[in-house]
């Protein structure tokens, strides 16, 4: 395991400085970060992202469809744009002429929601949930649960509307 760095962060309202300061002077190969809250954070975040550093974070929201409403944090998920389709291919779409898309790649590629303790909710491609959830759909994801009786993790691919969630034990619900 290679060495590591705790790096205090003296106010809360400078974190964004620390996380840039930690990339430029520190060279890391990954960063963790508590919680992402802020515009300012998410944007350093993003400049981390872009500068090949991998990026372990929480940020305030209860699932992926939260982080994608929140205006201050929605960078994280690549951000939100309304665009205007043309007559042609808003019909093709089937949909309204004035749709929602994301903007950029996401600064993570993957998202784990906490669902309850030792049970969470795992996007493995974050842009590809974004344009999902934009396209009024449910994204495909993986739940995961911890067996207290074995101290396996046990992952099973959720489709949907419970699609594959279920098993014997009523240890996955949708």
């Amino acid at each position: 395991m290679s060495t590591w760095r705790r790096m205090q962060v003296p106010r809360p309202d400078s974190q964004h400085h620390v996380l840039i300061e930690a990339v430029q002077n520190h060279t890391p190969e990954v960063i963790v970060v508590d919680e992402i809250g802020t515009e300012l954070e998410a944007q350093a975040a993003r400049t981390i992202s872009q500068r090949g550093v991998q990026m372990i974070a929480t940020a305030h929201g209860h699932t992926l469809e939260n982080l994608l409403k929140n205006p201050t944090l929605n960078d994280l998920v690549g951000g939100v744009a309304s665009v205007t389709l043309g007559d042609d291919e808003a019909r093709r779409r089937r949909v309204q002429k004035s749709v929602l898309e994301r903007e950029g790649p996401p600064t993570f590629g993957a998202a784990v929601e906490m669902l309850e303790i030792g049970r969470w909710r795992v996007h493995l491609d974050v842009g590809v949930a974004v344009d999902t959830l934009l396209a009024g759909y449910e994204p495909h994801v993986e739940i995961r649960s911890f067996d207290e009786r074995t101290g396996e993790v046990i992952a099973r691919p959720w489709l949907g509307d419970g699609v594959g969630a279920e098993d014997s034990s009523g240890l996955f619900g949708s």
